[in-house]
């Protein structure tokens, strides 16, 4: 639908493990030439979609059949690609524990936007959630839901809490202060809000303002699921190993738990300086 859409070209890729079919080779006594079927087969299987996915949608289609790793592969077929798009399907709950989702780890290597596709297509997008940290690039995931689904109701989340609360309390820090504390960072939140989607679209009321105390990933899961959004759109920010493993990742939970398609962007760096 999006290649329709925007009259480009889709390229349908399949990766077969070359560790896989190493093995296979030394599996048992099949055949030698077994492998090799096995990977004409997925070829042929992989240009009938295309040939369908060409016939229905009327859009350019190629068919890729790569052996080699996962990652690697897709990352490299992807590198001159306008947008990578992952089903979710077929996670291994427990490698992508150890070692993150297919996804995640796209994001991480690539450059390129990567969709994660849960619910079947039967329509545009009507309904994004944008969660937005109101960090210097928060504007990039905005702009990125505007461009994918323009018609669409579009809602800002943001996630606050107040730093060192219950240090504060204990400190002696009154409630009505820190109340007042808390009234704040959300009259800042939805102005920000405001702030970014006029930069965005020119309108300061182009996106619906939802601010709300609490941990980022479990408000985005939560919100996706009451708001029934059909795409949620995540700028992941780029976090050291030891800020990863102490505070988790935000990413991680949403490709996780919410219900919808998922657009991962990645932070852009920063260029450098004069």
């Amino acid at each position: 639908m999006l290649a329709k859409e925007y009259a480009a070209e889709l390229q349908l890729l399949h990766v077969v493990s070359a560790v896989s079919l190493e093995a296979l080779r030394q599996w048992g006594p099949e055949p030698l030439d077994c492998p090799d079927r096995l990977v004409q087969l997925l070829r042929h299987e992989l240009e009938e979609i295309a040939a369908h996915t060409a016939g229905q949608h009327g859009v350019r289609s190629e068919a890729r059949i790569v052996v080699g790793d996962v990652t690697d592969s897709i990352v490299s077929a992807g590198a001159s690609a306008d947008l990578v798009v992952l089903g979710a399907h077929g996670m291994n709950p427990l490698k992508d524990a150890l070692l993150g989702t297919t996804a995640e780890r796209m994001v991480s290597r690539t450059a390129r936007p990567v969709l994660i596709v849960r619910t079947p297509p039967h329509e545009a997008y009507r309904n994004v959630l944008v969660p937005v940290d109101l960090l210097p690039g928060a504007q990039e995931a905005l702009a990125a839901a505007l461009r994918f689904a323009g018609e669409a109701m579009i809602t800002a989340l943001h996630a606050y809490d107040v730093p060192f609360e219950g240090l504060l309390h204990r400190a002696g820090v009154s409630d009505a202060a820190i109340d007042g504390h808390r009234a704040r960072a959300y009259d800042k939140a939805v102005e920000t809000i405001g702030e970014l989607s006029a930069s965005v679209s020119g309108d300061p009321l182009r996106f619906l303002a939802f601010v709300e105390r609490g941990d980022a990933g479990a408000r985005i899961v939560e919100r996706q699921r009451t708001s029934g959004a059909d795409l949620v759109v995540l700028l992941k920010r780029t976090r050291s190993v030891g800020e990863s493993l102490l505070l988790g990742s935000v990413t991680r939970h949403v490709l996780a738990d919410v219900a919808s398609d998922v657009l991962l962007l990645k932070e852009a760096k920063p260029g450098p300086s004069a």
